[in-house]
């Protein structure tokens, strides 16, 4: 083999050399850069691992916060409704007291309004204007209501003439808070089997109610209002 041959040889044996040193170094730097971009992948899926826990445990709080928020709006609701079942049961007792007042008010009104009368007989009157040898008394009512009554076994009657309705609703205008004006109109119209006289006769027992309650009333108002209530009960209009 000459000189030419051994230094083609060397060269090639050389060029193998370097070729496998610098492929080697290639791939190594290649490798490391892999490596590093490996790395540098699994920095971030950590970060991101990292991050999704945090945002579990927020949204773990966010949950249990939300959860205490809705027991807390469950217990105010609770609490509302039961202020508004006390505050209407407030409402309903004032209501009811307001009412009884009302009534108690209108109770006393009307004693107040009739006592005037509540002693007063049929023919407005405080005594016996017809008992004989007695004092002999006269008034604008009294004079009116004799028109309207007679006596008969010391029992006062209605006088059944339709021709006194003007002189009994006379009565009434003038003195609208004595209760025989409309005991008589009444007694009148269905004596002589008139209609409307049931009207009258619970105008007259509203008022007889009131007056009966009164002390020291006289007597002719208990049986006036028993006259009405009979009269009344037969007709279903109690």
């Amino acid at each position: 083999m000459n000189w030419m041959s051994i230094l083609g040889l060397c060269l090639i044996v050389l060029g193998t050399v370097f070729s496998f040193f610098g492929t080697y170094s290639s791939n190594k730097e290649s490798q490391n850069q892999l490596t590093s971009k490996i790395q540098e992948k699994n920095q971030v899926i950590e970060d991101i691992n990292q991050n999704n826990i945090r945002l579990i445990d927020q949204n773990s709080t966010l949950l249990s916060s939300n959860n205490d928020v809705s027991q807390t709006n469950k217990d105010l609701i609770e609490k509302n409704n039961e202020m508004l079942e006390k505050i209407a049961k407030y409402q309903t007792d004032i209501e009811a007291r307001n009412q009884i007042i009302s009534e108690l008010e209108k109770e006393v009104d009307n004693v107040k309004r009739y006592s005037f009368y509540a002693d007063y007989n049929i023919y407005g009157s405080t005594f016996n204007t017809k008992a004989k040898g007695g004092i002999s008394f006269t008034s604008d009512l009294i004079n009116r209501m004799d028109k309207l009554l007679f006596d008969e076994n010391e029992i006062t009657y209605v006088i059944p003439d339709l021709k006194n309705l003007p002189l009994v609703d006379d009565v009434i205008k003038r003195y609208p808070d004595f209760p025989f004006g409309y005991y008589v109109k009444y007694q009148l119209l269905k004596n002589t089997n008139q209609d409307g006289w049931i009207t009258y006769a619970k105008k007259a027992k509203e008022i007889f109610l009131v007056t009966t309650s009164i002390s020291g009333h006289n007597g002719m108002h208990d049986n006036a209002l028993k006259n009405i209530n009979n009269d009344l009960k037969s007709k279903n209009a109690l």
